[in-house]
């Protein structure tokens, strides 16, 4: 007989163990981070988590990701907890640009290359409320297609499928070093201070944690 073909709740049931599978190895892997960080004091971001009222609507896992921290980061990148999506209200009173050429995604993080530590700036990181999943848009592309309504299409960079195997693959796992090169350019990845240390304080306490190399 011909293998059965998995039927369409099967098919949720293995997603939806997939990412159960995906946020525990996140958490799993903070509670690690969080030790190394203690240890050596490398100064990464690591924030504990706000309480979240679930929303109706918000793609699947987003809820449950930013449940387990508020804001991650380096020198490369920072993500944060959303403050839309804190409660009910909250999504309902955030703010529609009707001009926005994105479409209105969720911002949930930058990137931040070469800007000063105190300063919370950069290209934007989104995440589509429409299809879920994760990409970046370069701050001078948005601006421009902002201010000319006419453009049709804005240049991106897909980053991940779902906000769940973005933060367990590309940020707190060996997909960090593809992020530093997709967002900023493959010459980031190895690049080091005049100690010898990587100029990205998060790849440092990824690379001590054991959890990603920019050794490429």
């Amino acid at each position: 007989m011909p293998p059965r073909e998995a039927s369409a709740t099967e098919k949720v049931v293995s997603m939806d163990g997939e990412r159960g599978r995906r946020l525990a190895g996140i958490k799993a892997k903070l509670d690690l981070l969080k030790r190394v960080e203690a240890e050596h004091g490398y100064g990464a971001i690591i924030e504990e988590p706000e309480e979240l009222e679930p929303i109706p609507g918000l793609p699947v896992g987003v809820t449950e990701t930013f449940g387990l921290f508020r804001r991650l980061g380096g020198d490369y990148f920072r993500f944060q907890q959303p403050s839309a999506i804190a409660g009910r209200q909250a999504w309902s009173d955030r703010y529609i640009d009707p001009n926005c050429p994105l479409g209105n995604p969720l911002s949930i993080g930058c990137e931040r290359y070469g800007a000063p530590a105190d300063i919370e700036c950069g290209s934007g990181i989104y995440l589509d409320l429409q299809e879920g999943d994760v990409y970046f848009c370069d701050g001078d592309d948005y601006v421009f297609a902002y201010k000319h309504i006419d453009v049709e299409m804005v240049e991106t960079t897909e980053l991940s499928p779902d906000i769940v195997t973005f933060f367990d693959f590309h940020v707190l796992g060996e997909g960090y070093p593809r992020l530093i090169a997709s967002v900023i350019g493959p010459r980031a990845v190895g690049r080091r201070d005049r100690r010898g240390r990587h100029r990205d304080r998060w790849m440092r306490l990824l690379e001590e944690a054991g959890l990603a190399s920019a050794e490429v």
